[in-house]
Parts: C-alpha cells; structure tokens; sequence
C-alpha cells in the first residue's frame, strides 16, 4: 500500500521540504492527482482504486515536475512576508519591520511615514500576510472611494454605492443599479491604470454593455485607455505581491 514515506524516498525530497508534502485518498477521485498550493503545499490525491506499481511509475516519471513545484512553493511562501511594501497608487514606500507577539488576536500595525512594525507569530505562517491584508484593505478604503468621487463629478456621473473588495481576477464592476464595486488590489497599481479602472466602471452607468458605443465613450473620456488596459492585464498578471493574494 502507498505512503507517504514511500513517496518522500522515491522522490528523494530534502528534509526541509518535507513538510511541503503530503498524501491522502480521495474516494471521489478517479486519478491521481498533484495539487500544489500555497496554502497547503503540494498534495498528491491518491483514487479510490489504484495499483501501487502504477502510482510508483507515474510519481517516478513525474518527479522533475513535482520538485520543480516544490520549489516553487517554496519562493511563494518567502514572498508573504515581505521587507518593504509599496502602494504606487499614493507613492508611498514603507520598510516592514516584524515583532514577535504571543496574543490570540493580533493585527495592529504600527505605521510611521516610512516604516510598518507588524506582529507575528513564528508557528502561524499565514497569519502575516492575513495582518497585511487588512491593512492593505483600510489603505483602499481610505483612498479609492475618495478617487472614484472626484472623477465622477469631473464626468459629470453619478453613482449610487461604492464598495470595496477582496477579488483576484475582477478589478471592478458596476451594476445596473449604479453601485461599483473596485479591488482592493488596485492600491498595488499604477495611479495611471486605478484611473482607467475607475474611468471604465463610471462609463458603464452610461453604457452597462461592452458594446461598441460603450468603447467610444470611454475613449472620449479618457482616452489612454489602450495603454492602460493593457498595463492593468500587465501588473495584475505580473506585479501583485503574493502576500495581497493568499
């Protein structure tokens, strides 16, 4: 029968990626299957029915692969504590400076003009960028809603809600009921491309479809738009730090 031990010796995986690794049966499964996550490490799915010469054939052939995600696991995990923070969208900068704290609940930062003095705990490895996240979502809370007023009454579009989100994919949105919706996230852009986000979701209360008149009207109202779309596909494919996302 397969376990985990098995595994870890057919792979020859290094003692400290061990704990990156880990094996369970899945009655619902129909194959085997590499999960490799952040969160959770990489994460062989073992069916419902297997052959223990099969698996040991297919985990041996896959090996380059799963230590190349291992390792990829590895740098991601480096990436949700990070030293220094920026937000292009205010200019700002800031040094992060860790302290340890044995509280239950902990996610006060201590911000100065150039430094952010965050709590954490050693065993409580998400709960880092968990502290940071909040802050990150005070941050947009602060300054997108302010943002997106002052464009509305340049454009002369008014607009009835406006509420901010933790959204991987989606930068904005706006209902036929005239509330946006915009992404925390977008703190992390560009002044330039949180305008044309901001921009975009406004136009929709004139046009709510991705028509053809739709496009025109956003060009007449700002019209880099190209450019920018272009740079929002760029930094949010590219530039998100990994602490933001998990």
């Amino acid at each position: 029968m397969i376990n985990l031990d098995s595994l870890l010796e057919l792979l020859a995986i290094p003692e400290e990626n061990i704990n990156l690794f880990s094996l369970r049966q899945s009655n619902r499964a129909k194959r085997l299957i590499f999960k490799p996550s952040i969160r959770n490490g990489f994460e062989i799915v073992l069916p419902r029915f297997y052959n223990d010469k099969w698996v040991l054939e297919t985990v041996r052939k896959s090996k380059p692969k799963i230590v190349k995600l291992l390792t990829e696991i590895k740098e991601a995990r480096t990436e949700i504590r990070p030293t220094s923070i920026v937000l292009p969208f205010t200019g700002n900068t800031w040094e992060v400076i860790y302290r340890g704290t044995n509280d239950k609940y902990y996610d006060g930062i201590i911000e100065t003009s150039t430094t952010l003095e965050v709590p954490e705990k050693a065993e409580d490895l998400f709960g880092t960028p968990m502290v940071l996240q909040k802050w990150l979502h005070d941050k947009a809370l602060e300054y997108l809603p302010k943002h997106l007023h002052h464009v509305s009454i340049k454009l002369k579009l008014a607009y009835n809600k406006v509420r901010i989100k933790r959204q991987k994919t989606l930068w904005g949105s706006c209902s036929i009921k005239g509330n946006i919706n915009l992404n925390r996230n977008l703190m992390l852009m560009p002044r330039e491309v949180v305008d044309y986000v901001i921009h975009h979701e406004l136009i929709h209360l004139k046009v709510l479809s991705h028509s053809s008149k739709f496009w025109k009207e956003l060009e007449r109202s700002f019209p880099d738009y190209e450019k920018n779309l272009n740079q929002l596909k760029y930094f949010g494919n590219n530039k998100i730090p990994e602490w933001a996302l998990v």
